[in-house]
């Protein structure tokens, strides 16, 4: 008797055993599978911030955008006085909107529209204009010295190539081919807005001009010409902000009185 409850109670003692090993065994293959599962939700996160680090864009968000998704295709940006100006180049194609000094006397300075973005760039005294939601984020760059005004010119980044269009609605008094740097072919397009008639809008690095002088030219509609290839001396400032060649169009606006007819 007491030799078949030993056999029972060892037979019970065997199929314990077994599924103890059995759970443990189930156990760890939970703990591997979560193991593997985090192993490789942090590979993915890695690879995704390497893709991101890469990016010219890298460290700034969907909101620093220059111009906001889903806006006109070349929205009011910038005013002369009460004249707007309209982005010359499509919206989607801009990759930076960037004001800076000239050391020119009729200099007009260019009051920005939107949000300034730039916070650590060091131009002072231009106020921030936001009406609702910021559509258009602009830089102001350092002045490096000239100080006639630090926003009488913006430069509007875009790849080669890209059409320009009139910032405003007027009338074509020059389009002039000079030597800029004295080696560098380019073009300077002046526009006498309407309504405007003291002031001149001048775009400058323009390749393939395509109006000519006393044409009526439209904001927004009519192209100028084609963004040129970029010149080196000029680009490498917005290079460093964008991380692409900085190939941009020019805009500058100049007091110059109507002649009297």
């Amino acid at each position: 008797m007491p030799t078949a409850l030993t056999n029972r109670e060892a037979l019970r003692r065997k199929r314990r055993g077994r599924e103890v090993r059995r759970r443990r065994l189930r156990l760890l293959g939970l703990v591997t599978l979560l193991v593997i599962a985090v192993v490789s939700w942090v590979v993915v996160a890695w690879a995704r911030d390497d893709v991101d680090a890469s990016s010219p864009a890298a460290g700034t968000d969907a909101t620093a955008l220059p111009v906001a998704s889903g806006v006109t295709a070349h929205p009011v940006f910038g005013r002369i006085n009460d004249k707007n100006l309209v982005l010359p180049v499509d919206a989607e194609a801009v990759s930076i909107i960037a004001y800076h000094s000239v050391n020119h006397e009729g200099s007009v300075a260019l009051s920005p529209l939107g949000e300034r973005v730039d916070g650590n760039l060091v131009a002072r005294g231009v106020e921030r204009v936001i009406a609702g939601p910021a559509d258009i984020r602009y830089h102001v760059l350092e002045s490096r010295g000239r100080v006639v005004t630090e926003t009488g010119a913006v430069d509007i980044g875009a790849p080669v190539g890209s059409p320009i269009t009139s910032p405003v609605t007027g009338e074509v008094t020059s389009v002039k081919a000079y030597k800029l740097y004295g080696k560098y072919d380019d073009y300077q397009v002046d526009i006498r807005p309407k309504s405007e008639s003291d002031v001149i809008v001048s775009l400058l690095l323009v390749a393939d001009p395509r109006v000519h002088i006393n044409q009526t030219v439209e904001a927004g509609k009519t192209v100028i010409g084609a963004v040129r290839e970029p010149i080196p001396e000029l680009a490498e400032r917005l290079t460093s902000l964008t991380g692409d060649s900085g190939s941009h169009v020019h805009l500058q606006v100049t007091s110059s009185p109507a002649p009297l007819d």
